[in-house]
């Protein structure tokens, strides 16, 4: 059972996991130009008008720069459409959204769409397109994350355009079947259907999305193995996040020359066997996470062929072996979690070697012997916890170390030392002053939060790290990043 100081540690080192390898300035944000801007159609304006009263819009502001109308200078035909975090209330069936059919990017996340189903109508989004514009189907992004939105997976068929398709934070559900629309979407490159209730096997038939860059399914209930047609995807992805589902079996050997993927998250999910070994063709690979499985493995050396790897989480999982040969240690890492796995042996000395190290967590394994002396001499380590193995000796007196709670090196008899009260000369430390109980409760509504934090803050690190990566292609579609200052 996890206790509250081991829920704060980890919330720690997944805080310096964020803030250290993940760029906080990467998110999807938009763009538009607004040299671009014509008023629009008067059919187009009244369409546009009639659906802003189907809500609750009073706290929409169409001059805001990141929502808004955006109408095509020739046909005054809106073509973008942005309304974030302003509406509230049913998004129906016959609702005038779908009167606007030049529609290119329709972005409404973050509303409130109470109780509402996605329409079947958005799949028409562009089948009423004119034949005089060629019957393009023009809807290049859509995005409904962060909605209320109910009901399985919405009819795309008709959108064969579409690069982007995001529908996270919601509360869909049902099977994603082999004769899901989903799976007819050709030019498909970002894909994230991540925090539903989507429940089925995963489909041989994501093999058919061979353009997808960006593939997040996290946070879902997909189950079985993952199938081997997933390597039609490796030459083009960049960011993978599985997590949190109930994927079951190897992880395939699917990732061949001149793979591109960047971050690998499928962390709490059921995946027994080894790691695969192609993965040593990911020479862009930065981010490795497999926490949370049954995976049965020697530690991977072998990755220290990859140069851009900085972080590597392998906790809970059944890693065994020594880690001791310090000629076979990686150099290049700034954070390490091997936490709760069957490691054993003495930390190596060249673990000192780790310039770049931020965080490190080798808790609840059989380590043996000292802590190497080199760690107290990293001048950008800010969370290390060794507890729970079978260390002795006195724990480096480094700044980085000496800044760390106890409850980093308890569960080591033979280790002395500060933060520790057992010092190395026989005698105990002072006792730390006892909580009040005003402490107690403040400490009560920590636990609360850290409880709860944990798992947000990890799936919002590796969110920003998929988020972090914008293509050239989407550059061009959407702009590049813009903050609200």
């Amino acid at each position: 059972m996890t206790t509250m100081s081991e829920s704060r540690m980890r919330l720690h080192f997944l805080s310096l996991v964020l803030l250290c390898c993940v760029s906080p300035s990467s998110s999807f944000t938009f763009k538009y130009d607004y040299s671009s801007f014509v008023a629009c159609g008067p059919h187009q304006s009244q369409a546009l008008t009639e659906f802003m009263n189907e809500f609750d819009s009073s706290h929409c502001n169409l001059s805001d720069p990141f929502n808004g109308v955006w109408c095509d200078n020739s046909t005054g035909a809106v073509t973008k459409l942005r309304l974030s975090d302003c509406l509230s209330g049913t998004l129906k069936p016959n609702s005038s959204l779908f009167r606007l059919h030049h529609l290119r990017f329709l972005v409404l996340i973050d509303n409130n769409f109470i109780s509402s189903s996605l329409p079947s109508e958005f799949g028409s989004l562009n089948s009423h397109v004119p034949s005089s514009f060629n019957n393009l189907s023009f809807l290049l992004l859509f995005d409904l994350s962060h909605n209320e939105l109910t009901g399985s997976f919405p009819l795309v068929r008709n959108l064969t355009k579409l690069s982007l398709l995001k529908i996270s934070n919601n509360h869909l559900s049902g099977a994603l079947n082999p004769s899901c629309s989903l799976f007819e979407l050709p030019h498909l490159r970002y894909l994230d259907l991540e925090y539903n209730n989507f429940s089925s096997s995963f489909s041989s038939e994501f093999g058919n999305l061979n353009r997808l860059e960006v593939l997040s399914l996290s946070s879902n209930d997909f189950f079985g193995q993952v199938p081997p047609t997933v390597s039609n995807l490796t030459s083009n992805l960049t960011a993978v996040s599985l997590r949190k589902n109930n994927l079951e079996g190897n992880i395939p050997e699917a990732f061949y020359t001149g793979a591109s993927l960047q971050t690998l998250d499928v962390g709490h999910n059921l995946l027994t066997g080894k790691l695969p070994r192609s993965l040593l063709n990911c020479s862009s690979l930065e981010l490795l996470v497999v926490d949370h499985n049954r995976i049965k493995d020697t530690f991977p050396f072998w990755l220290k062929a990859l140069p851009n790897l900085q972080v590597l989480i392998l906790s809970s999982n059944k890693f065994y072996g020594s880690i001791s040969p310090p000629e076979r240690v990686l150099t290049s890492y700034a954070a390490i979690d091997i936490s709760g796995n069957r490691i054993e042996g003495q930390i190596p000395e060249s673990i000192g070697l780790l310039k770049a190290l931020i965080a490190f967590n080798f808790s609840n394994n059989f380590f043996t012997g000292h802590i190497p002396l080199g760690l107290g001499t990293l001048s950008f380590l800010a969370y290390i916890n060794v507890s729970h193995n079978h260390l002795k000796g006195e724990i480096p007196q480094g700044t980085q170390i000496t800044g760390q709670p106890k409850s980093s090196f308890e569960g080591n008899a033979g280790l002395c030392g500060l933060p520790l009260q057992e010092t190395c000369f026989g005698t105990i430390a002072p006792p730390t002053r006892q909580p009040s109980e005003e402490d107690e409760e403040v400490l009560n509504w920590k636990g609360v939060a850290i409880g709860y934090g944990v798992g947000v803050l990890f799936g919002l690190a590796i969110m920003q790290v998929i988020a972090s990566y914008k293509p050239e292609w989407l550059v061009k579609i959407i702009g590049p990043n813009k903050r609200r200052n």
